[in-house]
């Protein structure tokens, strides 16, 4: 539904599917509400629309142009609209290949005819978009709301649902990255990344193609699309991490105990619970928080591991802002205590809920205390549904098993136990079986803001077919709506029944009483599927592996997404309707944690707390802040949130604004803007997209001297297309069955000079025969001489290994990752000869070295070839250098082979991460097959 506000937005003139018709053959298929028209999104924009193309396979019979069919069709259209004209794909679909010569004879058989009863014209994409006038618009059919396909695709919402938790999470993070990105270019002059940026997110958005992403590939394919993703999280990550060091040299972090800085990234002033794990030499006995102004806030110990303490506090920190929070080593526990905080035996409270649950590990009473309103009417349980699709098991879900109870629950081998009882939360941890899978759910309530939410973290080891697991809510607010939020605006859908009854949604669905007196949301943090069986239950779908005993060409289906999965949700009730209330808000700070890291102690001209900007308005949200493609200015994205015109908005930034104006999604002009000093002034209406290219004044620029090494190369990695024997990585050129087994670097992809987080380095000759790497031989190198605290080192490794590089006496040992292959992987099928038995599920991994260059390909020598999707890298490393030190020591390891170094004096690179910025599965048990499917 929301789809045409986007494209509207972008300026785009026309859209095209024939996606639509794959529910033709559906006796419950929805008509489609025209060939040509306006479909509009939920702001009432939108865009010329053909929805139905014809098949993109489709051939081209002889005579078109008294093809019966067609001349009914257009008929028709001229009946009821007054225009005669038709659109339609043909060609040879998604498989590849060009014209078919039988279509392109019959094209030319089709035109010019004397009895011609169509024009027939072979011609562009978009030209029927263009030939189409105001006049002619004017007349065209109308239509908003959904499109959705019945059964078709209803699977696809939760099918491979890592690979959709995958590109949940790293749409988040882009979006935190850039933000970080911008502020450090406007505090600091720090570069702006635009190119790991932009190489990141075209691994995102190419795996959002149509089987991708829906979850509808061979498995193979998945191997690929993980690493793409891990590559995209590395690359945010890393922008993210060198931003925030800039940032953070710009803050007053002198604290009496350690300075952790907390980052929000959502665009409203926000309390919130925060979690950082820190090592300590000494483990201390209890630890104290204060905030900026040195008052002490709640604060907790979760967990002791080692030396590494987890703890939790409550923070309080501006739109898009930091703050500098000072934890302190107590040899006593705080005092503070928060009284609407409480457990006991299978019942937690707060402020907000007091919750209560069975024996069966089932949440059977929610009291909302503002409220004093019972928000279940009888327990939420974990339901299983039966999935025997017909046809393709991953796309489709039928009607004839949805129409059904639930078979089963998650209900054996039930444990409930408190975890967590301190003055920031408390927790349940509920784990039980059921269907051969089972889940541990962690349920928290927090004291303060946070409180709102109802959280549940899942792990789900899930080994389960034939089956989907749905969370299932059955509320006291009775309607037969919901609302749904798509992105851009949301969409109300009423109960189950034969034409709809899986859909999707973006971060959260509501159900609000018909009496408008009160309503639940669910938030999500990466489940895009659920239905709504009755007029007073809504049910999140969170796993889906259906049977393919009908399908025998698709029976690895019925084993798809086994392993082990995290994902949340929560629970927020509301007074009145949902666009009232914090839905929006609290779906964002589920989606958007805050992030906490440390830096060292230093004075900064910004204080302890810094906003870069703020919206007057909460109905309005932040969907992009980055900088501009092709120039200085920053672009700022907004979008209504509540469904309602709002007037008078102003976005309010640190300095005054020089320039801005209103652009597309294009970044194209599109018109003017007010502005006052630091302030940008404008009214929006409903649903409404709106960008805005921003200059402000810019800041004194960060000092940040870099010196580049001269290496002294003596070995070649390289070569290009058209000699693929020049040069040898793996050292192994002489090879008993190939004789010339040698594996380089795409020569065509390595620039001449690489800058990864704005250090730059010099790369060696690409030219055949010339040496480009050092081999690591425990060899010194001198270094230039200067004020420089860090060595930033270029490298790839033959495999897996690591070496110790001296400074100054100091030995600094770092891991080097594999130069090519996988940097990661989930959960991996192992078939038998079949291609459907599971033999074995191989375990997750993740490499995290910062990835300074990549490639799609390797060279292979003999037989010469492009070793395709087996992706080559380099990566950036880093040691502390002493200012009295002129030489680095190399390690006495020839597996490690140097690209370039470069020596630095950068302030505004010593943070550390406080928690993982995505998963790297270490918190996982061994998965094992059992045998009981």
């Amino acid at each position: 539904a929301s789809l045409p506000s986007v494209l509207h937005h972008t300026g785009l003139i026309g859209f095209s599917t024939q996606k639509l018709t794959a529910s033709s053959g559906v006796p419950a298929a929805l008509p489609l509400p025209f060939n040509i028209g306006v479909w509009n999104g939920p702001d009432g924009k939108g865009l010329i629309s053909v929805l139905d193309a014809t098949d993109y396979d489709g051939d081209i019979l002889p005579r078109l142009d008294i093809d019966p069919k067609w001349v009914d069709r257009l008929a028709k259209d001229e009946e009821k609209y007054g225009i005669l004209f038709g659109y339609r794909y043909y060609g040879a679909g998604d498989m590849g290949g060009g014209l078919r010569e039988r279509d392109l004879v019959n094209l030319e058989e089709s035109m010019n005819n004397p009895d011609s009863k169509l024009k027939v014209v072979l011609t562009s994409s978009d030209q029927m978009f263009k030939d189409i006038t105001p006049e002619i618009e004017l007349k065209l059919p109308i239509f908003s709301g959904d499109l959705f396909l019945i059964e078709h695709s209803a699977g696809s919402q939760t099918s491979q649902s890592f690979m959709k938790r995958l590109n949940r999470k790293n749409e988040e993070l882009a979006q935190v990255s850039e933000g970080m990105a911008l502020i450090a270019n406007y505090l600091t002059n720090a570069r702006y990344p635009i190119e790991k940026l932009n190489n990141s997110w075209e691994l995102v958005l190419g795996s959002q193609m149509h089987d991708i992403l829906p979850g509808t590939s061979i498995p193979s394919a998945y191997n690929l699309s993980w690493n793409d993703e891990f590559i995209a999280q590395n690359g945010f990550s890393n922008v993210f991490k060198s931003a925030a060091g800039d940032v953070s040299s710009q803050l007053n972090t002198k604290t009496k105990g350690r300075a952790v800085t907390i980052y929000n990234p959502v665009a409203v002033y926000r309390e919130d619970v925060c979690t950082a794990e820190l090592e300590y030499t000494t483990v201390p006995a209890h630890i104290k928080v204060y905030n900026t102004k040195g008052k002490e806030v709640p604060s907790q110990i979760i967990s002791r591991n080692g030396n590494k303490i987890k703890l939790i506090f409550i923070a309080q920190i501006p739109s898009i802002g930091l703050a500098v929070y000072d934890v302190r080593e107590s040899a006593t526990s705080s005092k503070l205590r928060t009284k609407s905080l409480s457990i006991g035996k299978n019942t937690m409270e707060n402020e907000y809920y007091k919750v209560a649950f069975n024996d069966k590990g089932d949440i059977s009473s929610i009291l909302d205390k503002k409220l004093n309103q019972e928000l279940l009417s009888k327990p939420a349980r974990l339901e299983f549904l039966k999935e025997s699709p017909k046809r393709e098991p991953s796309w489709n879900m039928y009607w004839y098993d949805r129409k059904n109870s639930a078979f089963a629950y998650m209900d054996q081998d039930v444990s409930i136990k408190m975890i967590e009882s301190g003055p920031v939360r408390v927790a349940f941890e509920v784990s039980r079986k059921g269907q051969n899978s089972s889940i541990t759910q962690i349920v928290t309530l927090s004291v303060g803001e946070a409180g709102k939410r109802l959280e549940l973290a899942n792990k789900i080891d899930w080994q389960s077919t034939g089956v989907s697991l749905k969370a299932s809510f059955p509320f006291t607010a009775e309607n037969d709506n919901a609302t749904y939020n798509m992105g851009v605006g949301t969409v109300q859908r009423n109960t189950n029944h034969e034409k709809k009854f899986e859909v999707p949604s973006k971060k959260w669905l509501d159900l609000t009483d018909k009496a408008g007196k009160f309503g639940i949301s669910i938030l999500e943090d990466s489940r895009y599927g659920s239905d709504k069986p009755d007029n007073n239950t809504l049910r999140l779908t969170l796993q889906y592996t259906p049977s393919a005993d009908r399908c025998p060409t698709w029976l690895y289906q019925a084993t798809q997404d086994w392993g082990i999965h995290d994902v949340k949700y929560a629970l927020y009730s509301h007074s009145g309707d949902w666009s009232k209330s914090e839905t929006q808000w609290q779906a964002e700070f589920l989606n958007k944690p805050l992030i906490a890291f440390e830096s060292p102690k230093h004075s900064g001209k910004l204080g302890k707390e810094f906003s870069f900007m703020s919206i007057s308005r909460p109905e309005v949200g932040l969907m992009a802040l980055k900088k501009a493609e092709k120039s200085d200015y920053y672009i700022v994205r907004v979008n209504e949130l509540s469904g309602k015109d709002v007037d008078g908005v102003s976005i309010k930034f640190p300095g005054n604004i020089i320039d801005a104006y209103e652009i597309n999604g294009q970044e194209q002009k599109i018109g003017v803007v007010q502005i006052f000093g630091n302030r940008l002034n404008f009214d929006i209406s409903h649903y409404t997209i709106k960008s805005f290219a921003v200059k402000l004044v810019s800041q004194k620029q960060l000092v940040f001297n870099q010196s580049i090494v001269d290496l002294p190369y003596d070995e070649d990695v390289m070569s290009f297309d058209t000699y693929r024997m020049d040069g040898d990585f793996t050292s192994r050129r002489v090879d008993p069955i190939y004789h010339w087994h040698v594996e380089t670097y795409p020569a065509e992809m390595i620039p001449n000079e690489l800058i990864s987080e704005g250090v730059k380095f010099k790369m060696g000759s690409t030219d055949d025969f010339k040496n480009n790497v050092v081999n690591c031989k425990g060899q010194d190198l001198k270094l230039p001489s200067g004020d420089f605290n860090k060595v930033y080192i270029l490298a790839a490794a033959t495999e897996d290994t690591s070496g110790d590089f001296i400074v100054n006496g100091k030995t600094t040992n770092l891991n080097v990752a594999k130069w090519h292959g996988y940097i990661g992987s989930h959960y991996d099928r192992i078939f038998d000869n079949d291609g459907y038995t599971v033999l074995d599920v191989k375990a997750p991994f993740l490499k995290k070295d910062n990835i300074a260059w990549f490639a799609s390909h390797y060279h292979f020598g003999y037989p010469t070839a492009n070793v395709p999707y087996e992706y080559s890298y380099i990566f950036k490393y880093e040691v502390y250098l002493d200012q009295k030190t002129n030489k680095i020591t190399l390690p006495d390891n020839s597996k490690i082979k140097i690209f370039a170094i470069t020596i630095a004096k950068n302030n505004g690179d010593n943070i550390q991460l406080l928690l993982p910025l995505y998963d790297d599965f270490k918190e996982n048990e061994p998965y094992k097959l059992r045998n009981s499917n």
